[in-house]
């Protein structure tokens, strides 16, 4: 870690470029280690989250073309023809969501036309129609594990919300992704309206502006590194009792004054608020990638705002707990931050 910040320190130098708040944490994890004279802060190494891979829903019920012809009345022949050329076979997950949800509107147009009257062909269509709605959860959740645009929000990236980023970003992320959501919960419904499904561009167009926007990988990524550093530091700082290192009777506090100083410039001025704004962020776009999620317990409870265990009750834990010892340190020591 140590290593790895002096490269860094060095470019900053260079480039004039703002350090990133990592980086940030690390010049005030060495701070203390220095004055101290004690290491032991270990490394902020995150792991890649987990999602899954699923396959495309199978189709068992099929439309011969001939059977196609005696429907050649309804918009259905065109979309279903579109679906089975070359470009439909090798359509991305997004776009076989879409065709899912246009077959089951414009299915049921088509047997309520009064022109669709081959009973073989009407008790087909209509097996067809509902096997569609049964799979139509499972081609929105291939979308959301393996359409790019949505994918990419669970990678670790080398980009963090920076101190001094502004909302737009996110709020322009939050627009399309509350799209999504809404569409999925409607889907998910023990008895969903299918009359009342968006217009699937929406999805594209949603997803046309996540393609453009790392906002949320970058914020996942953000508080996955700030919670970690909290958590080391605290846990390293637990290791020292105040009052036998810093705050001897009768003894100089002129080191307790050097740490209080580094907390005041480091954490307080600078970590704290830096903290505080991704937390809110978290607080805003938690809800709706527990939805989006929510076939992956094990991934959706990162983002349950309720639970203990999502990033968001994380952050705001770990910063509790670091500044309570901080608490502690100025009680015991008796001087002021």
């Amino acid at each position: 870690m140590r290593l790895s910040y002096l490269v860094v320190s060095c470019f900053v130098l260079l480039t004039g470029c703002t350090p990133a708040p990592s980086d940030i944490y690390e010049e005030y994890q060495r701070r203390l280690e220095n004055v101290t004279l004690k290491n032991g802060i270990l490394d902020n190494a995150l792991t890649p989250l987990k999602f899954k891979h699923v396959k495309k829903p199978k189709s068992q019920v099929t439309l011969s073309v001939l059977e196609l012809t005696r429907l050649d009345h309804c918009a259905l022949m065109n979309i279903i023809a579109a679906n089975n050329n070359q470009l439909g076979k090798v359509r991305v997950p997004s776009e076989q969501l879409k065709y899912a949800i246009n077959f089951i509107v414009h299915a049921q147009h088509c047997l309520n036309h009064p022109e669709t009257i081959d009973d073989t062909v009407k008790a087909k269509l209509a097996t067809a129609l509902e096997e569609k709605k049964s799979q139509l959860t499972k081609y929105f959740e291939q979308m959301v594990f393996n359409e790019r645009e949505l994918s990419k929000m669970l990678l670790l990236t080398s980009q963090e919300i920076a101190l001094e980023d502004h909302q737009d970003p996110l709020t322009k992320a939050l627009e399309a992704l509350t799209t999504l959501t809404h569409l999925y919960t409607k889907i998910a419904l023990s008895e969903p309206d299918y009359s009342q499904l968006e217009d699937p561009q929406l999805i594209t167009d949603a997803l046309a502006t996540l393609n453009k926007n790392n906002s949320v990988s970058r914020l996942i990524t953000s508080a996955r590194k700030q919670i970690s550093s909290n958590n080391l530091t605290t846990q390293w700082l637990n290791t020292i009792e105040p009052s036998k290192t810093f705050c001897q009777q009768n003894k100089n506090k002129k080191k307790a004054q050097i740490l209080s100083n580094i907390f005041n410039k480091f954490y307080l001025s600078q970590l704290q608020g830096y903290q505080s704004k991704l937390t809110n962020m978290l607080r805003e776009v938690s809800p709706l990638l527990f939805v989006l999620w929510r076939s992956e317990p094990q991934l959706s409870r990162r983002f349950n705002v309720e639970s203990s265990d999502s990033y968001y009750q994380q952050l705001k834990h770990s910063a509790v707990q670091h500044v309570t010892w901080w608490q502690k340190f100025y009680k015991t020591c008796k001087i002021q931050p």
